[in-house]
Parts: C-alpha cells; structure tokens; sequence
C-alpha cells in the first residue's frame, strides 16, 4: 500500500468518487463539486491509499471555520461544548473498500493524516448506527461528546472528538 496526497482532479480522484459513491449509495454528480469545494478550506489535507493500482480508502480533513457549513451545523449543537469548536479541524471522510478493509487501511490513514496538525482538537461525526465506525474511532482515542445530532438528514448521528 502506498499513500498518495488527495488532489481534486488528481489522477485517482475519479476512483476515489466512485469509492465513495459506492460506500455510501450517493449520485457523483454533486459528490465531486463538493470535495472540489472542501479541497479549498484552510489546511485541507487528504490522503488515498492506493493498493495495486486502485484506491483501496481515502481520507481528508480541514481547518473547521466559521461560515463553513459543517462548522456552523456542528457549533449549533456543541453549546456546553463549545471548547471543541476551538481551534479544531474536521476529520470529514474516511473510507476503506469493503474488500480491503481488516489491512489496517483505515488505521494508517487516521494515523498519518492527524500526525502533523496543527489545531488542538479533531471533530468528527458519524452514523449512530455505525457501531464498527464508533468502536473503530474508540479504539483510535476518540471520545463521544454529542448523540442526537441530525445534520439535515433523517438518521441520527453522534459528534466524536479527539484533543491532538
């Protein structure tokens, strides 16, 4: 396995759309405007793990900023919280192939991508439901600190965080 930095319109950007818009049944169309979109916040970084030619995960994050959607989303609901919006990124997709996944893809790709930031904190959200995800970000350091968090969509999901 090799990791590759994340380039919008890079030479596996395409594959890395497909892989996402597999994992999480979504239209491409809008998917690639929006990490084309992301790829410009402060501080963006993102990695893809290529194995054998194909990308085998993905990863990104950025500098979380009032004014960005998410930020904002996430500070509404962070009110007791609010030390976790502080000088803090976003940890905003994490993908591992179902066929390579239990390679310790993911692992490496948390791992590099947080090593060198420069921000205090990491916020990331997830799917309630996703118990391998939540056990996953558990087992990474990550705490719980928000459930009942609906980020205008009908599925609950809980606001993790980690102090870098």
């Amino acid at each position: 396995m090799k990791l590759v930095p994340f380039r919008a319109g890079g030479n596996y950007f395409k594959k890395m759309i497909r892989l996402y818009c597999r994992l999480f049944n979504v239209d491409p169309v809008g998917m690639e405007e929006q990490f084309k979109r992301h790829s410009t916040y402060p501080f963006f970084e993102g990695y893809l793990a290529i194995v054998d030619g194909e990308v085998a995960g993905y990863i990104y994050g950025y500098s979380s900023r009032k004014g960005q959607y998410y930020h904002d989303l996430l500070a509404r609901h962070l009110h007791a919280e609010r030390i976790w919006m502080k000088n803090c990124m976003e940890l905003v997709e994490l993908g591992v192939d179902p066929a390579y996944r239990g390679r310790g893809i993911a692992k490496h790709l948390v791992e590099h991508l947080l090593q060198n930031r420069r921000e205090e904190r990491v916020l990331l959200t997830t799917r309630k439901d996703n118990h391998g995800a939540i056990a996953f970000y558990h087992s990474r350091g990550f705490q719980t600190i928000r459930e009942g968090f609906f980020p205008n969509v009908p599925h609950e999901y809980i606001i993790m965080g980690k102090k870098l």
